[in-house]
Formats: C-alpha cells, sequence, structure tokens
C-alpha cells in the first residue's frame, strides 16, 4: 500500500511535500528518543566496540558538539560516531546487537561493494557509524550518501543508486577523553578535522547548516552509494 501512495504522490508531483511532512513526524519522535536515551545509546555502542578491539570515536556533528558544546549540539539528535575501516567486522555488529541495538541498514558502493556506513537504532536512537578509510596521501576519508537528484529511495536504490561525496580530514592518533561521563575516543587532531568539515568559524553556531553545506566543502564526487536494509 505504501509503494502505491508513493508512486501515486510521485505521478501528482507530491512526493517532496508528502516527504516534508513524514520527515517532520519522524524528527519529533526521535528528538524525544534522543532527550531520553542519546546518552545511553552512545555508553552502549562504545562498549559494544570496546568488546570487539574498536576504538569508537565521535565524528561530525558529535564531535562538534564534544569539542566546542563539550555536550550535544541543541538542535542534533542523533550520534555520528568513526570507526577505521579495518575494525568493521561482523563481531562488531553482534556486540550491537547484544549492547541492545537494532541495525537498520547499510550504506556502500555500487562498484566495489566497499561498506562506507552502518546505521542502528537504539530505543529510538539513530547512531551513525562511518567507516573511515586511508587515500594515497596518507589521509583519512569516508563517503556520504546524498539523497537522489529526481527519485525517490526505492526507486533510486533499484536503479542507480544515490550520489555521495567524500569526506577527507588529517590522519590522527585518537585518545581517550571523557564526554558526558562517559570515557572515548576523539582525533587528536580534532580541531584540523572540524576545520576542513566545518570551516574556519566552526565554533561559532550556524543554525542553517545543511547537508547541502557538507557538499560545498567536500573534497571530491564520489561513487554511486546504495542501500542494503537489514532484517
Amino acid at each position: 500500500m505504501r509503494e502505491l501512495i508513493v508512486k501515486l504522490a510521485t505521478f501528482l508531483g507530491l512526493y517532496n511535500w508528502l516527504m516534508k511532512i513524514d520527515n517532520r513526524r519522524e524528527s519529533r519522535r526521535q528528538n524525544r528518543a534522543f532527550v531520553k536515551y542519546g546518552l545511553e545509546a552512545l555508553r552502549e555502542a562504545v562498549a559494544a566496540a570496546e568488546e570487539c578491539g574498536g576504538h569508537l570515536f565521535l565524528a561530525f556533528g558529535s564531535l562538534l558538539g564534544a569539542y566546542r558544546e563539550k555536550g550535544f549540539i541543541p538542535s542534533d539528535f542523533d550520534l555520528d560516531t568513526g570507526l577505521l575501516s579495518g575494525e568493521r567486522s561482523e563481531a562488531l555488529m553482534s556486540a550491537m546487537r547484544r549492547h541492545g541495538f537494532c541495525h537498520l541498514r547499510q550504506y556502500y558502493i555500487g562498484s566495489t561493494g566497499r561498506v562506507c556506513e552502518d546505521k542502528f537504532d537504539y530505543k529510538g536512537v539513530h547512531l551513525d557509524v562511518h567507516y573511515f578509510y586511508k587515500n594515497q596521501a596518507g589521509d583519512l576519508y569516508c563517503d556520504l550518501c546524498l539523497p537522489h537528484e529526481s527519485k525517490p529511495w526505492r526507486e533510486a536504490n533499484a536503479t542507480d543508486g544515490f550520489p555521495s561525496i567524500v569526506r577527507s580530514c588529517p590522519d590522527s592518533p585518537l585518545s581517550r577523553h571523557d564526554f558526558l561521563g562517559i570515557s572515548l575516543y576523539l582525533p587528536d587532531k580534532a580541531e584540523e578535522w572540524l576545520k576542513v568539515l566545518y570551516g574556519e568559524n566552526f565554533m561559532t553556531p550556524d543554525p542553517n547548516w545543511t547537508m547541502n553545506d557538507h557538499k560545498k566543502r567536500s573534497q571530491s564526487l564520489g561513487e554511486r552509494m546504495y542501500r542494503r536494509i537489514l532484517p
């Protein structure tokens, strides 16, 4: 039934309008869950990674919040974390499930199958694990998925996939820090990372920041990406 509604809405030119309404409703639900369980979700994710020898670190908006706000950004209601690509394993996926996470979906490069991101849910809180690879210059990079240029996501996923961008950061050791009572990892070069990701003025909050700003600051256009929906 949902697929029929999507096709009809697309035919009538109402798909984007309906998606905005649905996204707004979902955002309100996630916001309530984050306030209640956000810190708990992060604590359990760190514990799951450590069981497998992984060094889960804060990335993107969560890293910005830790550095600038000494906590979560008030308007950011999901968790962005990172792992070095070699630390991703089936043992980690099993540990995340044992710690209460549901594995929602996975993003991967269509041409190579390289996994870029795993998205999890913990009591309504969304946690993204971005995988960082090393490029020929020795920098770390990860791939971020963008919305399709015109198609609904299911149609895009079944055809030409989604556009993506590549974000690069200086290679950096990881060190333990206290974050709201949780001992976790942050890049030693966090300030350099944040300047690359958000600009020299990253210490000044920008209420109008969107994914398009990531696109403008990306170092290169990535390959086409696909979603793998998990049971």
